[in-house]
């Protein structure tokens, strides 16, 4: 069996299959296994998705059929997290966000959380952000959007305006009852600071909503 890391050496890092991007991390096999199959047992597990693997907690990691240890465990974590962190480091060089598809582009990482995040975003009259803060922290199912978390943090800013954003794990955007009173909430605040609510964006792994491209707001 090729070894991942002679055909990384020899035709590159990205002509590696997942499971034996795996491998790498791995290093070595268990008694009776190459650890390539180690690697798709782990794959299988999680269905074949980084996205569950990182959302997992360690302890669920480490309880694949193969048993592999702490060190492993831990390893493959913090790997997934280092591509979290890239990830969002690319998205600080595109900062103007002049449509609804630009903000979900920007916020594409909400996307892989497991619980409801609600992130504001500050910007000024060219629509560039100057200040992204992540304030309140749901569950899987719900989050508490307040006007006094979003404001709170915009009136620090010469800002011409904020965009809320918040993630839906389910994977599906579409907006509940209560998404739609706490945007309006939010817009009635805004008016009475001076400070306009331009968009209110719901991002998932099926794509976006925005209230301002319906038509809401």
């Amino acid at each position: 069996m090729e070894k991942p890391r002679e055909r990384a050496i020899e035709r590159g890092i990205e002509s590696l299959s997942d499971a034996e991007l795996v491998a790498i991390l791995l290093r070595t096999g268990t008694k009776g296994k190459y650890v390539v199959e180690v690697a798709e047992e782990i794959m299988n597990k999680f269905e074949g998705s980084f996205v569950k693997m990182k959302n997992a907690p360690i302890e669920e990691l480490r309880d694949v059929s193969c048993g592999i240890g702490k060190t492993k465990a831990l390893t493959i974590k913090a790997a997934l997290e280092i591509g979290q962190r890239m990830w969002k480091e690319s998205l600080k060089e595109k900062k103007f966000l002049k449509s609804a598809d630009d903000v979900y582009d920007f916020c594409k990482d909400m996307t892989l959380m497991p619980v409801e995040y609600v992130r504001v975003i500050v910007v000024n009259s060219q629509l560039g952000a100057i200040a992204v803060k992540d304030v309140t922290v749901g569950t899987a199912n719900s989050s508490l959007i307040h006007p006094r978390e979003i404001f709170g943090i915009a009136v620090r800013y010469p800002s011409s305006g904020v965009i809320v954003v918040h993630n839906h794990p389910s994977g599906n955007p579409k907006p509940s009852k209560e998404d739609e009173d706490a945007t309006y909430r939010i817009k009635e605040a805004g008016e009475i600071l001076g400070i306009k609510l331009l968009d209110h964006v719901v991002v998932a792994t099926d794509g976006f909503y925005s209230f301002s491209k319906s038509g809401k707001l």
